[in-house]
């Protein structure tokens, strides 16, 4: 019974060590040696060069030199074959999760055999230590990990961009500090609403709005996306997001298990874009943008996408409005005009406002001279409806001056077509249809009697 208390004293003491090998075994050996106090006890740990000597008790009166070969004895024994005996030493093995880890030796300074019973106590106080070893080593294992993931958990928190996961069907399953800081909810929120709905999320790639389904497909098929986002906050501001979205563990028929996005916040810069593109008063793409989409198009001419026209449009009889109405109905006015003018071309068209009451219309791959003919009957008769303003109701009209681009040897400079266009609109003023080519021939050809 007392050998029995002794084994339970090991293992609290163990319990109590710190959490690292040599301290056990240090403890272990003092914890023996306090109880065989007529042995020397030894003890060494297998290191990946060898066994490691780490610590030995010799009896009072006893020879230090015997337990000095005692340790050679446990090192040389520490070889994972078991119960081991070298001369009169008693070596045992420790185990832990299989392997030998250590081993001790005891030793009777006086010579002759180790008692049965002192060898089986040193058994079972090594079984001890190699199950608190072993829980040990789980134990600093998964502390590891806690920490690991609290590092993690920081870092994400620390990342100013939101970071959210969601599963295969698009429920959410993680949701940083980031997107609490972005979207306005919490995680406790946020986690099991379905992502895409809650956020009303639009995607958009290279300019051109795609579905939320279509861009999962997109993600499924190349294991990546990168886009923005069209997204809505809680409550209820509009925002602009770039985003990379990623698939998580693909399952085993090669669908994606779920989704990570990692988004962050443009609103800002997207506004600042537009505002530096963007007619105040309109709304519409300022002289900057026209000169970029006048080149980009020019070099869509050179690939053979068909030729271009530039309209260039000045409102008569606008000064009068301004002057007689003041300008508060002038501005009311251009805003109106604008609108007409977009709703006249085609999506694919552009429409600018230089300044004043002027305007240029980019037409691409019409075809033939026909269509711009259509499109300049069009804008003629949109502008001349009369128009029921805030205060007045007031009638105005328009020139237009038209200056083409075509063939794959043209080269577009931007600044050199919208002036041509423009001196065309000032010839264009002067006739009753109000509208002139740049270039003579196709003036004769469609706009002569």
């Amino acid at each position: 019974m007392s050998r029995l208390r002794a084994v339970a004293d090991v293992c609290v003491l163990l319990l109590d060590a710190p959490p690292d090998d040599g301290h056990l075994l240090e403890r272990l050996v003092s914890a023996i040696g306090a109880e065989l106090t007529d042995c020397c006890v030894a003890g060494a740990l297998a290191g990946p060069a060898g066994a490691v000597p780490v610590v030995r008790t010799v009896p009072c009166g006893a020879d230090p030199a015997l337990a000095g070969a005692l340790l050679d004895d446990v090192v040389t024994a520490l070889d994972g074959s078991g119960h081991a005996t070298q001369g009169e030493a008693r070596v045992v093995p420790l185990l832990a999760r299989g392997a030998v880890i250590g081993a001790l030796g005891v030793l009777q300074p006086a010579g002759g055999p180790v008692p049965l019973a002192d060898g089986a106590f040193v058994e079972a106080a090594a079984t001890v230590a190699g199950g608190v070893i072993e829980h040990s080593h789980a134990f600093a294992a998964t502390l590891e990990l806690l920490e690991d993931a609290r590092r993690q958990g920081d870092l994400l928190d620390a990342i100013s961009d939101a970071i959210v996961s969601c599963d295969a069907d698009g429920v959410i399953v993680s949701w940083n500090s980031g997107a609490e800081r972005l979207y306005g909810y919490s995680s406790g929120d946020a986690v099991g609403c379905d992502l895409l709905a809650l956020l009303a999320t639009a995607c958009v790639t290279e300019g051109v709005e795609v579905g939320a389904a279509q861009m999962l497909q997109d993600v499924a098929a190349a294991g990546r996306w990168e886009g923005e986002l069209r997204e809505r906050r809680s409550d209820a501001a509009q925002l602009t997001v770039l985003s990379s979205v990623s698939a998580l563990h693909a399952a085993t028929d090669g669908t994606p298990a779920g989704y990570v996005f990692v988004n962050r916040d443009v609103t800002e810069q997207r506004r600042q874009e537009h505002e530096a593109a963007h007619d105040v008063l309109t709304g519409l793409p300022n002289r900057r943008r026209l000169v970029g989409r006048i080149r980009d198009a020019g070099e869509r001419v050179r690939r053979g996408g068909g030729p271009m026209a530039v309209l260039f449009l000045d409102l008569n009889g606008f000064k009068p409005v301004n002057d007689r109405h003041g300008h508060a109905v002038g501005d009311e006015l251009l805003i109106r005009i604008a609108g007409r003018l977009a709703g006249t071309v085609r999506s694919t068209d552009f429409v600018a406002r230089l300044g004043g009451d002027e305007f240029v219309v980019v037409l691409e791959q019409f075809g033939a001279v026909e269509r711009v003919m259509s499109v300049l009957r069009r804008i003629l008769h949109a502008v001349e409806e009369p128009m029921e303003l805030s205060t007045a109701t007031v009638t105005v009209s328009t020139s237009i001056g038209v200056a083409l681009a075509e063939g794959a040897d043209v080269a577009v400079d931007p600044e050199h077509l919208v002036k041509a266009a423009d001196e065309a609109m000032y010839r264009a003023k002067r006739r009753p249809g109000r509208v002139a080519f740049a270039d003579p021939d196709l003036d004769r050809r469609w706009l002569e009697p």
